[in-house]
């Protein structure tokens, strides 16, 4: 039952890894086959916090840019396939995951310096001056380029393929 999950997540990964994008089709699939498998196997109402927990959570991080709708959508396909405590878990690990993954690339790239102090000036005008911009801008409201946006830019999608893949695959928790 878990591989179609696991299948959706493996397709999602290498889909946001090559287009930089998550098909809507790909989400709708895994979800329409975990309702399905909710309703005839299970309790559907459990699995509701699941599901929405990622969108209630995680939609203020993507109005600002800092997380994909894709990545959001498919933290809550896991939430007809996992119980709530599964998915906050995977969650978790998928997010520790991505920042290793990121701190490997960003050493690779030599920009580690770069994006912490960007993260540091953007948490102080955010959280200090109550300045809220979306964050892929500078001070100024000047975006960045595409080219140092792509360079930023982590593809989730893995790190939640392999999160789960540990979860049920590596016997972790």
């Amino acid at each position: 039952i878990l591989t179609v999950l696991l299948f959706v997540l493996l397709l999602a990964s290498l889909w946001d890894y090559t287009k930089g994008r998550i098909p809507n089709l790909l989400l709708a699939i895994g979800a329409m086959y975990g309702l399905l498998r909710v309703i005839y196997y299970h309790n559907f109402l459990s699995h509701i916090p699941g599901i929405l927990f990622p969108i209630l959570v995680f939609y203020p991080l993507y109005k600002i840019g800092t997380i994909g709708a894709g990545d959001i959508k498919l933290f809550s396909v896991m939430g007809f396939y996992l119980s709530f405590m599964e998915n906050i878990y995977c969650i978790f690990l998928a997010f520790v995951i991505g920042a290793v993954v990121a701190f490997i690339i960003r050493k690779g790239n030599g920009n580690v310096t770069d994006r912490i102090s960007y993260l540091i000036s953007y948490l102080r005008d955010s959280l200090l001056k109550g300045k809220f911009r979306y964050y892929y801008q500078d001070e100024n409201g000047n975006f960045l380029s595409q080219e140092e946006k792509r360079k930023s830019q982590i593809h989730l999608a893995i790190p939640i393929f392999i999160s789960v893949l540990l979860h049920f695959g590596g016997g972790i928790l």
